[in-house]
This record gives C-alpha cells, sequence and structure tokens, in this order.
C-alpha cells in the first residue's frame, strides 16, 4: 500500500488491507475451497483467482463478499480506494511508533503519564530504537511493556528495550512463551500507572492469546488491539476464524468514540470500523 507520508505533521501510514487481502482472508479462514466456493457463488474459478490478485471487477467482488458473509458495501468502497479513516490528531500522553515490516509497518505503541513522566509500551515492533530514543527526547521511564501478541514482529525489540529501563512485561497466559521474562495475566487484568488505568480482554482468533488492552485516562480512550483489527479488516485468523470475528465484535462492543491502535496500519475508532470493517455485519 505504499510508504507513511506526513500530513499536518501527522504520520498518514497506509491502509494495511485491500479488498483482495480481505477476500483471501474470509476465504482462508472459512475453509472454503474456491472450487467450492465457484460452486456457491456461479464465478469461474479462474474469476476468484483474479479477484484475490487484485483485480477489482465490482461485480465479482460483491458476489464474493455476499458469499462470504462480508460487509459489502465496505470491501467495495475500499477496493475503490475511497476511504481512509478520519484521523483522531494528536492525543498528550500517546505516541505511534511505527517500525519496517517488509514493504509495510508493524506499530508500537507508547503512552505515558505527563506529571509523572511514567510511561507504559504495547509491543515494540521490529526495532527497539524509536521507543527508547522516544523514552529519552520525552524524559519518560518505561514501567511496564504489554505484548498484544506473541509473533516476532511485535516483540523484536522486547529484549534490549527491557534490559536498559528495567521495566517488566506482561502478555497474556494462554498465549506461546517469548524469549524474555513476562507475568502471565489472564482476562480481566486491570492496571494503574499514574493517571493511566489498564485493563485487558481476550481477543483470540490471530494467536491463542492475542489480547486486547483498553487505556483511559488520556484525553481519548484507547483500545490496542495488537492484530484483532486492522482498519477495514483484520489480522488473519490462523487459530479460528470464529473467534476472530468473535474477538473483533468484542472491541466494536466499546464505545464509538474509542480510538483503536492496530498492530498494523493507521488508528482508526469503533464508530469507523462498525461502518466500514469488511468483517463487521450488524444485526
Amino acid at each position: 500500500m505504499g510508504n507513511p507520508m506526513l500530513v499536518d505533521n501527522v504520520m498518514r501510514l497506509p491502509v494495511e488491507d485491500d479488498f483482495n487481502d480481505v477476500l483471501g482472508k474470509a476465504q482462508k479462514g472459512q475453509e472454503i475451497s474456491t472450487e467450492v466456493l465457484a460452486e456457491k457463488t456461479g464465478l469461474s474459478e479462474e474469476s476468484i483467482r483474479k479477484a484475490r490478485r487484485g483485480d477489482f471487477d465490482p461485480n465479482d467482488v460483491a458476489v464474493l463478499g455476499g458469499a462470504l458473509g462480508l460487509n459489502v458495501d465496505a470491501l467495495l468502497t475500499i477496493g475503490r480506494n475511497e476511504w481512509y479513516p478520519d484521523q483522531p490528531g494528536p492525543i498528550e500522553g500517546f505516541e505511534l511508533i511505527p517500525t519496517p515490516f517488509y514493504d509495510l509497518h508493524v506499530n508500537a505503541y507508547l503512552l505515558w503519564d505527563s506529571v509523572t513522566r511514567e510511561a507504559i509500551a504495547f509491543d515494540t515492533g521490529t526495532d527497539p530504537e524509536p521507543i527508547l530514543q522516544s523514552l529519552e527526547q520525552k524524559g519518560l521511564t518505561l514501567k511496564t511493556l504489554f505484548v498484544t501478541h506473541s509473533h516476532e514482529d511485535h516483540i523484536e525489540g522486547a529484549g534490549q528495550i527491557l534490559e536498559k529501563t528495567g521495566a517488566n512485561a506482561v502478555m497474556n497466559r494462554l498465549e506461546p512463551d517469548v524469549p524474555f521474562a513476562t507475568e502471565k495475566i489472564e482476562e480481566g487484568y486491570r492496571a494503574q500507572m499514574g493517571s493511566l488505568s489498564v485493563e485487558m480482554f481476550n481477543t483470540p482468533g490471530h494467536t491463542s492469546g492475542g489480547s486486547t488492552f483498553v487505556v483511559k485516562g488520556l484525553s481519548r480512550t484507547i483500545a490496542i488491539v495488537g492484530d484483532a483489527i486492522f482498519a477495514g479488516s483484520m489480522g488473519g485468523a490462523n487459530v479460528s476464524y470464529e473467534q476472530g470475528i468473535s474477538g473483533l465484535n468484542k472491541i466494536l462492543a466499546l464505545p464509538d468514540d474509542t480510538v483503536i491502535a492496530s498492530g498494523h496500519g493507521p488508528l482508526t475508532t469503533v464508530g469507523q470500523e462498525k461502518k466500514m470493517n469488511c468483517f463487521y455485519r450488524s444485526g
């Protein structure tokens, strides 16, 4: 989807998934073969493969989206490149930190109490240096690293960050082990760090112990969701498509003005995703 750019001094990250990524994730997650999907839709197998490769025929895409239980209006809008989520603007005490991941990016997040200068981080991305530099430049002390899930692109910088800051790490007990010490937590976990409160609930599907952390205490409530949701889409349901959809729906039950901070791509909000997430069907 391209490289990030600055708009009004705010980094504009490209949306992670195109319409064909959504189709591929839905088909794979539901374990529907191309042959069966062709029989179900009346489309040729070649037409289906072309759509998955990114050939946008709105009629074919609409038929496939309906057959796969997707939000067809959102799918078509994304296919026409007509949507980008409205950004919340700068939030004091909150920073999105993208690091390179192949030709895209993976996001880490830094949040802090502006009075005590104590901070918490969520994932690390592929490079520890941006978080370490931000801590130093802002005069912050990192207290805890929260891990949304154990995939390497989200935790590559953890070892160095923990060693240099003395922070502790926290991760869902249902998630596979990682190569650094973590406190194992369960759904309903709560923590307080200065003016910031953190609560975790399970959002598996992409991984077995994927977690969403809801942070309150800044000017906006922020849900750090890992790969449970992307703007308009979600991470691949490697463990369970049903669990992935259930987790997505749990996140979208939060108040509409909640900022969604995803593991890849731009910020979005619950209200926008209820309209534009291809995997969300209201009612």
